[in-house]
This record gives C-alpha cells, structure tokens and sequence, in this order.
C-alpha cells in the first residue's frame, strides 16, 4: 500500500464517521520512511492537502512516533453564515472532543499491520543536498578548481543547477580525466565526461545504493513527486555510507559499554541468582524469563537498579531518581537507533557521553 492509499483509506473511514488515529511511525513508514527527515515531512503534508485531510498534532520534524497518535480529520469548507459565525470555544470544544472520541476508540483504528519500513534513499542526508554541476563545454582547468576548491571527487555535467535525468550527460572526475588524458589531449569537460551513470529514485531501498556503488563512483538520486519528479536532487558515494552508518556506530559503542558495565555492576554487588529471582518474581506471565545477565535488556536494569535495595547495595554517591531517568533517556536512545529512526541530536549525544562517563566512575 502506497502512502497516499494509506491516507485514502482513513479518509473513506472518516466520511464513514470513524475517529483515525495512526502512530507517527507507521505514516512515515506507509510513505516508505523511518525517519522524520525534511522530504518525508514534506511528502506526506502535500498528500494530506491533496486529499483535503487535516493532522493533530501537524507533521513536521517534531511529530509523535508513538503516543499520544496522530488523530486526522477532514477540511471542511465554510458554505454558510452559520458556519462562519462558530465560535472559538466552539471550535475548541469539538476539537477536544474529537481528540478524546480518538483516543478512546479501541485497537480497530490502528493499523492492524503495520507497513514494515525500511531504509530509504531518502533517508540519507546527501540525498538531498544541493548538488554541483558544470557545463559540457566548460574548460577542463575549470572542472579541476572547482573541485579541488570545493573538495570534490566529481561533478556532474549538465546545464543548469538541478537539470532533469535526460539533461545529464554523465559525471567528470579526476579519473575521468586522467583517462582521457591518456587517450589524447582533452579540451573542454565534453572531452572527459563518464556517461557510464547509475541513478536511484529517492524512494529506492538503500540495499540499491550499495550495490551499484561496488561498480561505479557515485550514484545520481532522482525526485519522484511534484516538481521535483524526475529532476537530480542529490548524489551519494561510499563516503556518505560511511560516514551516514559511522554516526550510528559511536552511540551504539556508548550503549552497549553501559549496558556491560551495569550488568557487570549486578552480578558483583547484588548476584546474579538475586537478579534473576528478583525479575522473576516481577514477570507473571513466565514468557521472559531470565536466566543469564547478559540477556538483560536496559528496562530490565531499570527494574533491577530502581528497587530501593539493590541501589542500597551499590553504594554509590549518586541520586537514584535522577540516574535511573537519565537511563531511561538512554533506553529510548537505543530504541531509535535501533529502528533508524531520527539520529541524536548533538545535546543527545552529550547526554549519552556524559551518562557513559559516570558510570564508568563505579568501580566493579
């Protein structure tokens, strides 16, 4: 199902007169996306406004991925003086009631399944940017100051700043040009185009990137919506792969050092016979059971930790109300990373850096 058939749907079922309310996460990933990246924001608000559908909260960048949902709601033209003349507690009123008629409508309004999103074209940030073209018949010295100035690899040749898929002649490197040197004495950027180009659309799975980066430079991304549909909008190299997967890596290092450091910190200070019997004792359904510290989630050490006794027993300087929220913080940072969702921000990260610090400073 595509994201406008999504949204259509709940459309038909509001004229029907059913509330709809959807998690963040399961629109974004209905549009083919997990994060809340500008092009997602922006495809999803022009197929609201195409289908005349309203969003509380509205989706931008800030949107719930979770709770509280996302209620929708039909636009409605004012046709009379009646209408014109409501008024705001009105207005208020209706929307407070819509707000808790959605919230109390049970599982049926959700998404029974889910789309499964995955990792998108779109989602990387170069896929996006601003990229730098040049002329065919620009001189080569121009092609090679431009990117040595501009620290660029290659550019694209084309005319115009965001040409159309049949205006690109194909790339200019500093390999292209060295070939072409070798082969004769090249003139202008013509002399020294690769036309052997592969292209992505922004929708594209990632898995498409990384195959055809094994046998070419660069890959050229392609719009698919609106004016930007068929139009370049960005490029991605190996470079980008690497550095977009090299933020994920730091964080999750970070994460995984608290997780040990706190499982090894039970097993000496409290046992781990008591952990085990203590989550036990918690969990009465018998379906999670733990029989290993390792396979100790952090919930779980929040569990363990925020038990007055065990904290007792760790004798250590710090609060225990402020450490286990702090961990908690820590807890849905690895939930979004984990989904490739949005990456941390860069007070995130230093809460992360800082939170990783201090428990190191507990001696095991």
């Amino acid at each position: 199902m595509s994201g406008k058939a999504y949204l259509e749907e709940i459309k038909i079922n509001l004229k029907a007169g059913r509330n709809q309310h959807r998690m963040g996460q399961n629109l974004l990933g209905a549009f083919g996306y997990v994060r809340r990246r500008a092009t997602a924001i922006a495809e999803i608000n022009d197929t609201l406004e195409e289908l005349g559908l309203t969003a509380t909260p509205s989706i931008t960048s800030g949107m719930p991925l979770k709770t509280p949902r996302i209620i929708f709601g039909l636009k409605k033209a004012i046709t009379d003086t009646a209408s014109t003349a409501q008024t705001s507690e009105e207005t208020d009123a209706t929307g407070t009631s819509a707000m808790l008629d959605a919230q109390a409508e049970d599982a049926e309004d959700d998404d029974i399944n889910p789309p499964e999103p995955i990792f998108r074209v779109a989602e990387l940030a170069s896929a996006t940017l601003a990229v730098e073209c040049i002329s065919p018949n620009a001189s080569i010295k121009s092609a090679y100051t431009t990117m040595r100035l501009k620290k660029y690899s290659q550019l694209v040749v084309a005319s115009g700043k965001q040409p159309s898929r049949s205006d690109i002649k194909g790339i200019i490197s500093f390999q292209s040009i060295a070939k072409a040197m070798m082969n004769g004495e090249p003139n202008t950027v013509r002399d020294c185009i690769d036309d052997n180009v592969s292209y992505v659309e922004l929708h594209d799975d990632l898995k498409n990137v990384v195959s055809q980066l094994e046998s070419n430079e660069v890959v050229l991304v392609i719009g698919v919506n609106g004016r930007q549909r068929g139009r370049l909008q960005g490029i991605v190299t190996a470079w980008d792969l690497a550095e977009e997967f090299a933020k994920l890596a730091d964080p999750f290092k970070r994460i995984e050092e608290i997780e040990s450091r706190l499982r090894n910190l039970l097993e000496t200070r409290i046992g781990k016979q008591k952990v085990v019997e203590f989550l036990g004792d918690q969990d009465t359904s018998g379906d999670n059971s733990i029989s290993d510290l390792e396979e100790l989630t952090i919930g779980a050490l929040q569990r363990v930790l925020d038990y007055p006794e065990h904290w007792d027993k760790l004798n250590v300087a710090f609060d225990r109300k402020v450490f286990i929220s702090a961990l908690d913080e820590v807890r849905d940072y690895r939930n979004r990373l984990m989904h490739f969702r949005d990456p941390l921000s860069e007070d995130e990260m230093t809460l992360l850096t800082n939170f990783c610090d201090t428990v190191r400073e507990i001696p095991l």
